[in-house]
């Protein structure tokens, strides 16, 4: 599976709850504030076992909880 490098370290399994999560967030979000929030534009994914999710972080300094029951917040 070829994952984009901010990603690369995640196991197969966060990666497909990453990309899931992402595509039903991006879905979420209007056109023009999807510029922001583009896959080019993920600096960095972290595990966070205690909440049961991944951080990701995005190069305007956001960063979102996507949980494993496929939400995000």
């Amino acid at each position: 599976m070829k994952k984009f490098p901010a990603a690369k370290h995640l196991s197969d399994d966060e990666y497909r709850l990453l990309m899931n999560v992402y595509a039903s967030h991006n879905r979420a979000m209007g056109l023009e504030k999807r510029k922001d929030y583009t896959l080019s534009n993920i600096v960095k994914v972290k595990s966070n076992m205690k909440e049961r999710c991944l951080e990701v972080y995005y190069k305007n300094g956001d960063w979102f909880h996507y949980f494993a029951d496929g939400t995000w917040g």
